[in-house]
């Protein structure tokens, strides 16, 4: 199927909060305020409580108890803010696929999250401001799979079959079966969604950084999610995802494997309280 005609049908079913749309409307107005964005959120209970549980967990360690909404804003920043509402309303964007049996959503949203939480740390240690932004394109680096799953289930399963002989990598497969990749996939959603360019660029070449025109920052999301994959899925399929790292993104942020494996230590500190706030329910960290 074509890419964009695949994506557009996907749109129409997996759709964010529509608080998130409201927020993101609301942050980019210049004459809005703090003020303005900590009343929108607070008619939305559930998304409130979830900023503020994120504000109050070792994500941030602030030293003192966050209590207020204005006050988590004005410590964070209305565009970080805006960046942990999306990825809070995520899970609830596919909801659908819940109990789908071709696929172990825990393990889905846990590999997301760790490709998150990991390109995060990289970010901080690197002294990249707005690390949240790597938080939510290492998140949603891999949407796609979700759009293949529901969209093409057919298609979905044969490359889930390809993955097991582990003789290439898993994103060499989604081209020979779709004509394009989940990552490829993931960014015309992203499209779809009218996420910043930013965040577009960092997803759309995962594979290849050096294609961004930020590629010390987009190198980081590639080490992150080959890092999460390797945590969750080599042992599955034997494939070793450290491999594919490419030697360019380590020159290109500096980076090396002592630095990474803080990084990691770093996100599985926090991955159980994330999902925990993402998803509602207790998943355990492996």
């Amino acid at each position: 199927m074509n890419l964009k005609m695949l994506v557009k049908s996907a749109s129409r079913l997996f759709t964010l909060p529509e608080i998130c749309i409201k927020l993101q409307d609301l942050i980019y107005d210049p004459s809005s305020s703090s003020t303005d964005i900590a009343k929108l959120i607070a008619i939305d209970p559930s998304l409130s409580a979830r900023l503020l549980k994120i504000a109050n967990s070792s994500f941030y360690n602030f030293p003192t108890q966050i209590d207020e909404l204005g006050k988590a804003i004005n410590l964070i920043g209305t565009e970080d803010i805006y960046n942990l509402a999306l990825a809070t309303g995520a899970p609830d964007a596919f909801s659908t696929l819940n109990n789908n049996k071709n696929i172990d959503i825990n393990s889905y949203w846990r590999h997301s999250v760790m490709s998150g939480l990991i390109g995060r740390a990289l970010a901080q240690h690197c002294s990249i401001r707005h690390s949240e932004r790597l938080f939510l394109s290492g998140l949603f680096h891999n949407l796609g799979q979700l759009v293949i799953l529901e969209q093409l289930p057919e298609e979905f399963n044969q490359i889930e079959a390809l993955k097991y002989k582990a003789e290439k990598a898993p994103w060499e497969y989604e081209k020979d079966v779709l004509g394009y990749s989940y990552a490829e996939v993931s960014t015309e959603l992203l499209r779809c969604w009218k996420m910043p360019e930013n965040i577009l660029e960092l997803v759309e070449n995962q594979h290849d950084p050096s294609l961004s025109s930020e590629s010390r920052t987009a190198s980081l999301v590639h080490i992150a999610s080959r890092a999460a994959s390797q945590i969750e899925y080599s042992q599955i399929n034997g494939f070793d995802f450290n491999s594919t790292i490419l030697p360019s993104a380590w020159a290109t942020t500096a980076l090396d494997k002592n630095s990474l494996h803080t990084a990691i230590s770093v996100a599985e500190v926090n991955c159980q309280a994330m999902l925990s706030v993402m998803t509602g329910k207790e998943m355990k960290v492996t």
